[in-house]
């Protein structure tokens, strides 16, 4: 028997109306059941030191930011928003996806040795952000032929979203998870249709993840409450950034859920 989870799925209808050209048609919802044996959890850049009461306190450079790594010291604070979207969101939907069986993939940031700093990418993040990725992104767990060996905290995961044994972790070194990387492989030896998304930033990794995603075939269902973008400064106490950005997607690329929601469907799957 075939499982199913049963997920009413959100979008939005950027097209006007036949009556009010001027109008856009808003919000519509879709039922959607998503066969568990081909769905995967997609973790994006979920890192997260202090999460965890065990982990050890980030030591970043506070001139130096990317997004997904998260600084304690950067150009705009975020941090709050995160603990909040961790603790009461993402965290619960990865565990059940755990629970109900799905795979779950991580796609983390990495420094391979590929002339990153050469780049146009590279030049984009030194100029822009102000940040060196074969310095920031270096790991201390890595084969040093193939990868920038140092010790950043950058990309250290909190005890609390490490990945398991038997879990998938794929590294990248652009924002999608698609470019350069073994993921499609991956999915397409699980036979994957179904991507369930979360993680940071929902203008950057996240959100070129799920247009790539899209361009290769997969349906994405974002978890909305479980992503967060680089808002500025001065759309910080709204989230309006974040908001724009699962708006954006809602309309163009993929639908939405709510953790709550996933939640709910991977703990009641269905047979049929």
């Amino acid at each position: 028997m075939k499982k199913e989870l049963s997920l009413n799925t959100r979008y939005y209808r950027l097209f006007t109306g036949e009556e009010d050209k001027n109008k856009y048609l808003g919000y519509a919802f879709e039922e959607y059941a998503a066969d568990l044996d081909r769905s995967a959890f997609l973790v994006i850049d979920v890192y997260g030191l202090g999460h965890h009461p065990d982990d050890l306190l980030p030591s970043y450079n506070g001139d130096v930011h990317l997004e997904g790594a998260r600084p304690a010291l950067c150009w705009y604070d975020s941090a709050e928003h995160e603990k909040v979207i961790v603790r009461d969101a993402l965290f619960p939907a990865l565990t059940a996806a755990r629970e109900c069986g799905m795979p779950v993939i991580y796609l983390n940031n990495s420094a391979p040795k590929i002339g990153l700093r050469h780049s146009e990418f590279g030049k984009v993040l030194m100029r822009q952000l102000n940040t060196n990725m074969e310095t920031v992104f270096t790991e201390n767990e890595i084969d040093p032929k193939e990868y920038h060996y140092g010790d950043s905290d950058h990309l250290k995961i909190s005890k609390l979203l490490r990945p398991r044994e038997n879990e998938y972790f794929i590294r990248k070194h652009v924002y999608s998870g698609f470019v350069g990387t073994r993921l499609d492989l991956l999915l397409r030896h699980l036979d994957i249709k179904n991507l369930f998304v979360v993680g940071f930033s929902a203008d950057a990794c996240l959100f070129t993840t799920i247009v790539d995603a899209l361009w290769h075939d997969y349906k994405c269902i974002l978890l909305r409450d479980c992503t967060l973008a680089n808002d500025y400064p001065e759309e910080q106490a709204e989230l309006l950034g974040t908001k724009r950005m699962i708006k954006m997607m809602e309309s163009l690329y993929c639908v939405s859920v709510t953790s709550e929601e996933f939640i709910s469907a991977a703990k009641n799957v269905g047979e049929k």
